[in-house]
C-alpha cells in the first residue's frame, strides 16, 4: 500500500525511538528513589486496572 518500505520502516522506528526514550530515561531516574519492585507491582496495578475498566466499558472519551 505504502511506496517505500524503507520509509515506513525509518518511520516506525523513528517514533518508538521518539517515544520509549522518554520513558526509559524517566524510569532510570525513578530507579535512584523508588525501588524496582515497588514500580513493578504499581506498573502492573494500573495494567489490571485499565484493563478491568477497558473490559467494563468505561470510556476514556478517546471516541473508541
Amino acid at each position: 500500500q505504502y511506496a517505500s518500505l524503507a520509509y515506513v520502516v525509518v518511520g516506525t522506528t523513528l517514533g518508538m525511538m521518539a517515544a520509549n526514550v522518554p520513558a526509559v530515561l524517566l524510569g532510570e531516574r525513578l530507579a535512584r528513589y523508588i525501588p524496582l519492585s515497588r514500580m513493578r507491582f504499581v506498573a502492573a496495578a494500573l495494567f489490571a486496572v485499565f484493563g478491568v475498566m477497558v473490559l467494563a466499558g468505561v470510556s476514556f472519551g478517546l471516541g473508541f
